[in-house]
């Protein structure tokens, strides 16, 4: 008969033997998962949203009349954001009109007297020079009236307000920062040794820490930073110091986010992200610049000169 003692050494060799097997499984478990769904494929944890920021600057002199946005607020183009106090630019534009006004029954008198002795060529040429001079100043005095109302570029969130009533300002000065609503993408810092593989076009998962596993964003390789955060800094690091220790880089990644899928579930600047490139397609070159990037534009400022020539025709017509 085995002892007590036999029959437990047997059965811790009968478990190794089991744990061994099933170790072994996991392995090649493993093994496979990598080499179907993992060799193709780069992750990184060091991810964070970006977006376009806009800064709001005052346009004309003066004190600062209303404030119409608070920070956090969403705002579209062309809403008037703060108002500058408009008497000094309103009594420069009533001026210039006058001026204009003046000028022009003067062009006309002596135009309606071209040909006669007492009005030369001369004369006239200098009447209608001076007539165009006071209509760029009008053109501009109308502008500037008009831009005591500051409005927003774009459609954004406000981010900081900086401006507050009473406030004196002047040409430059900073009044608020905008977050544009659409312009939204991840900047994800893959190491140098993962960089080989990734090429411009490929796709991306991407999931945000605060919708978690539930939400899978869906995007695109579109860029490469043209250098690492540490060249690119106000003050780049000096590695021909005698003191330089090997450090694995970072470089920005840029990935394009789907626009439907913000609007359900929106992002916000700063925001971290985990990030896995699928690295199958290796067409296009390592590092590979973007080609065309998000087109900015408005159209307030072109608003505001056909507000202005209109001002002019009115006068002109009178």
């Amino acid at each position: 008969m085995e002892t007590a003692a036999e029959n437990k050494k047997f059965d811790r060799t009968k478990a190794f033997k089991i744990f061994g097997i099933v170790l072994a499984f996991l392995c090649v478990l493993a093994l496979i998962y990598w080499f179907i769904f993992s060799r193709n494929s780069e992750s990184a944890d060091d991810a964070y949203v970006a977006g376009s920021q806009v800064q709001i600057v005052a346009q004309i002199e003066g004190a600062i009349a209303a404030v119409n946005v608070s920070e956090t607020q969403a705002v579209k183009e062309g809403q008037v954001l703060f108002k500058i106090d408009p008497t000094e630019a309103k009594i420069a534009s009533e001026k210039a009109d006058i001026d204009l006004l003046n000028a022009y029954l003067e062009y006309q008198k002596r135009n309606s007297l071209q040909g006669d002795a007492a009005v030369s060529r001369e004369e006239l040429d200098h009447s209608y020079l001076n007539l165009r001079k006071l209509t760029e100043n009008v053109r501009q005095a109308y502008i500037n009236l008009l831009r005591a109302e500051v409005q927003s570029p774009t459609n954004a969130i406000l981010a900081k307000r900086y401006a507050q009533i009473g406030q004196r300002v002047a040409p430059g000065t900073v009044l608020g920062l905008l977050v544009a609503k659409d312009e939204i993408w991840v900047d994800a810092n893959f190491k140098e040794d993962q960089l080989r593989n990734i090429r411009v076009g490929q796709p991306v998962k991407l999931e945000s820490d605060i919708y978690g596993g539930k939400i899978e964003y869906r995007g695109i390789v579109v860029g490469f930073a043209p250098g690492t955060g540490s060249t690119l800094a106000l003050l780049p690091a000096q590695n021909a110091t005698g003191n330089w220790v090997k450090v694995v880089q970072r470089l920005p990644v840029r990935i394009a986010l789907d626009g439907e899928q913000l609007k359900g579930f929106p992002l916000r600047i700063g925001l971290s992200m985990n990030v896995k490139v699928d690295t199958s397609n290796h067409t296009g070159m390592p590092l590979q610049a973007m080609e065309s990037g998000i087109s900015q534009d408005t159209n307030i400022y072109l608003k505001q000169y056909e507000l202005a020539e209109s001002h002019i025709n009115s006068i002109l017509h009178r």
